[in-house]
């Protein structure tokens, strides 16, 4: 994919999250498309997983003490008739309640039941809510009984707010849960005006549901900028990329360019020493390059340079360096190589543009463009990177003054 294809699909994806975003904005309840709504639910499974887990601890700290506080309230505020009954079904309410919180933070920690998150949260949810809405309901205490359907509408909120589960999901679990309290209470002969389960179980549902639907909205509506923000940053990193790459590359060849040839240098010769192996550099010049432009324009003389550079590239290999040092020079850099081994590579180039037959009708030597080209190589000694190409340099200089369109070796 080119990169104009590559910033387009990136713009065009991120105009679909802001359209998506304006409707969310102007409507609460819209729903995206069936990938994307997966998608959001399952980020806010993840993120909510996330916060269960790091929140477990001072939770189940904060419930203790609330239990340790609450429980001599509840013991001493109750009639003695109704006394140990009563207090024992709130011990049975806040267990309950314990074990439900620990049931979610099992399921949000490991990740091989996350896939049944729902369901068995769901489940574990109706359970709990069945077991304290009637435990809490068949209090005999009148005051007990009040103060029951503030834990439960508490319980409620905390199963729409907080387990992660879809709102629809913590409904259909809260409405259950409110039928199976109410066939306890009828099989155990307990009266509870009609109007207190109405309020608690039924108003309590719908307010939880209403919450978390306005939540869900506004989640919806961070999920839908965060989209935007991760769009915008890969865009600004495959421009920054394409960036780079560019000033690292020469506009003309695409072969790389002198602003980055230190740097690599520097990293092949540091392997080079760690591995024990030899590098070779390779000075390259374009015999009588002027004379070429002069007489065939600086278009045709471009062209030259393009095919000299492809030339270039098809005689080393992905882990060699291949740049334009500057005008009509190049430089080759070839790693974990021998002596006979670039020399081979050397002729080769030199063979290739010979056999090209490139009209060069002002050189001095042949009918045909040709290269001159100075080689040294490196084995593991203590040398700056410009040493070297200095050493390369100076076999170019040899090829020259021995005639051109040859190889010239010089040892370090």
């Amino acid at each position: 994919m080119t990169l104009e294809n590559e910033v387009e699909d990136i713009q065009k994806e991120r105009h679909e999250f802001e359209t998506l975003l304006g409707h969310q904005k102007k409507q609460i309840a819209s729903q995206f498309s069936e990938e994307l709504e997966e998608k959001f639910w399952n980020d806010r499974q993840a993120r909510i997983c996330k916060l269960i887990i790091s929140a477990f601890i001072p939770a189940s700290i904060f419930y203790l003490i609330f239990e340790i506080i609450s429980l001599p309230i509840n013991y001493f505020t109750t009639e003695a008739q109704f006394r140990n009954h009563d207090v024992f079904m709130t011990l049975i309410s806040y267990t309950t309640g314990w074990v439900a919180l620990l049931c979610i933070y099992i399921m949000a920690k490991h990740p091989i039941w996350k896939n049944n998150y729902s369901a068995i949260v769901s489940t574990v949810i109706c359970i709990s809510l069945t077991i304290v809405q009637s435990v809490l309901f068949l209090t005999q205490s009148l005051a007990m009984t009040w103060r029951g359907t503030l834990i439960i509408i508490f319980a409620l909120m905390f199963a729409y707010m907080c387990s992660g589960l879809r709102p629809l999901h913590t409904f259909v679990a809260g409405i259950i849960a409110a039928v199976l309290t109410c066939i306890v209470l009828g099989l155990t002969a307990k009266h509870v005006p009609p109007w207190v389960l109405f309020n608690v179980m039924i108003l309590g549902n719908l307010v939880g549901l209403g919450l978390a639907i306005l939540t869900v909205s506004t989640e919806r509506v961070r999920f839908l900028q965060s989209r935007i923000i991760e769009l915008d940053k890969k865009l600004y990193e495959i421009l920054n990329k394409h960036l780079t790459t560019i000033s690292q590359q020469d506009t003309l060849t695409l072969l790389g360019n002198r602003r980055s040839f230190k740097y690599q240098m520097e990293e092949m010769i540091q392997w080079t020493q760690q591995s024990q192996s030899s590098l070779a550099v390779l000075f390259i010049d374009v015999d009588f390059f002027k004379m070429f432009n002069d007489v065939y324009g600086h278009q045709q003389g471009d062209l030259a340079l393009v095919r000299v550079a492809q030339t270039l590239k098809r005689h080393i290999s992905e882990d060699d360096l291949a740049i334009r040092y500057g005008g009509e020079e190049f430089v080759i850099v070839l790693v974990n190589t021998n002596l006979q081994e670039s020399k081979q590579i050397a002729e080769n180039i030199l063979q290739d543009i010979r056999d090209q037959k490139i009209v060069h009708e002002k050189s001095e030597i042949s009918a045909y463009l040709t290269l001159s080209i100075g080689m040294t190589l490196y084995k593991n000694k203590q040398m700056a990177y410009d040493e070297i190409l200095n050493v390369a340099d100076n076999a170019l200089y040899e090829s020259k003054r021995l005639g051109r369109d040859r190889l010239t070796y010089l040892e370090i």
